[in-house]
């Protein structure tokens, strides 16, 4: 059960290796996103030309006459086209970078295993290790996608409707036709990227979520060689307070995880059983795998601030919360639980 050097050396390959997946698939959906806009900004500015003709008097249209403008429907139409299209091709793009992240965590599977057991060839021969056929891994891709289906669904319907609030919402009496034209179509702009924000998010949590998965089932096929799982965080001063106090813990091998926040990019590390208890008769070292409050005493004060910030951090300082207590399990509407920092009005009231 020694999760040694080599077992964190593969964990952060393996997660260097899902970032670049996600980070590839964020970048190709923001481009995405940028380019339609930039097809779309001249039927937005055309709309604001015909709002400000009919400005009478210097006085900015009526919230009627806006949303009865030609040209603003052709506006909103055009967007909700646009719109529609990129949340199909998200959609699709985002299940065959799940795929990708299934089989990542599948293939890395056994020699995280591997790594915590004696160098000896022979001391492993009583070992049975098992992969995962690629009829389960289907089944975790098919339902990653109907879910990425389901989430992408809305999104443009949402994302026009937010746009049609902003062109109608009104301004500052005495505010010159020009000057809030240019603020409208700003705020046009910002809605829409609105859906951009949502369909990032949905995406790496889903591929994270779908990596997970996979790791979960790769390693329920070697159930009988294992202890539990570890939750591993990457201990830097961009992880949250939340993250850090889950880190190291060891969880049942049936419990899904790392239930970590939206776009949480923690591992679940497999933890294999005593060797004696896989019948291996030699003394195990003991694990490496780092421990979070004796790291973070280790930070500077200002990367311990950017973590927990001056409150959190004083209370923890002062014995007024336990590290346990910076770790909060919520429930969002829509999405699977997730644990998040304690917000500090619960820490406050102990």
């Amino acid at each position: 059960m020694a999760i040694t050097e080599r077992t964190l050396a593969l964990v952060r390959e393996m997660r260097a290796n899902l970032d670049r997946i996600v980070d590839d698939q964020t970048r190709a959906t923001t481009k995405a996103w940028v380019r339609a806009w930039d097809e779309l900004i001249s039927a937005f500015n055309a709309a604001a030309d015909e709002l400000i003709t009919s400005a009478v008097g210097g006085q900015w249209p009526s919230r009627r006459q806006i949303a009865r403008a030609g040209r603003t429907q052709r506006a909103l139409d055009l967007a909700a086209r646009s719109l529609a299209e990129l949340a199909l091709k998200a959609s699709s793009d985002v299940a065959q970078a799940a795929w990708q992240a299934v089989w990542l965590a599948v293939e890395a599977t056994l020699p995280i295993l591997r790594s915590q057991m004696p160098t000896s060839p022979r001391a492993q021969a009583g070992i049975r290790w098992d992969r995962l056929d690629e009829a389960a891994v289907e089944a975790i891709v098919k339902r990653t996608t109907q879910q990425i289906t389901a989430r992408h669904r809305p999104l443009a319907a949402d994302a026009t409707e937010a746009m049609r609030r902003e062109l109608i919402r009104g301004v500052v009496v005495g505010d010159n036709p020009r000057d809030a034209a240019r603020r409208m179509v700003k705020r046009c702009e910002g809605a829409f990227n609105g859906g951009l924000a949502r369909a990032t998010n949905i995406a790496r949590t889903e591929m994270l979520d779908a990596h997970r998965a996979g790791a979960q089932a790769a390693q329920d096929a070697n159930a009988s060689t294992l202890a539990g799982w570890v939750w591993t965080a990457e201990l830097t001063a961009r992880t949250c307070a939340s993250c850090w106090a889950q880190h190291g813990r060891v969880h049942p091998l049936e419990e899904p995880g790392p239930l970590d926040h939206q776009s949480g990019r923690c591992a679940r590390t497999p933890k294999t059983k005593t060797w004696r208890e896989l019948g291996i008769d030699l003394d195990e070292p003991e694990d490496v795998i780092p421990d979070a409050r004796a790291a973070f005493a280790t930070l500077s004060r200002a990367e311990q601030l950017a973590i927990l910030g001056p409150a959190r951090l004083g209370m923890l300082e002062d014995g007024e919360i336990s590290w346990e207590q910076l770790t909060t399990r919520r429930s969002t509407d829509g999405w699977r639980d997730s644990y998040h920092v304690t917000p500090l009005a619960v820490l406050n009231r102990g």
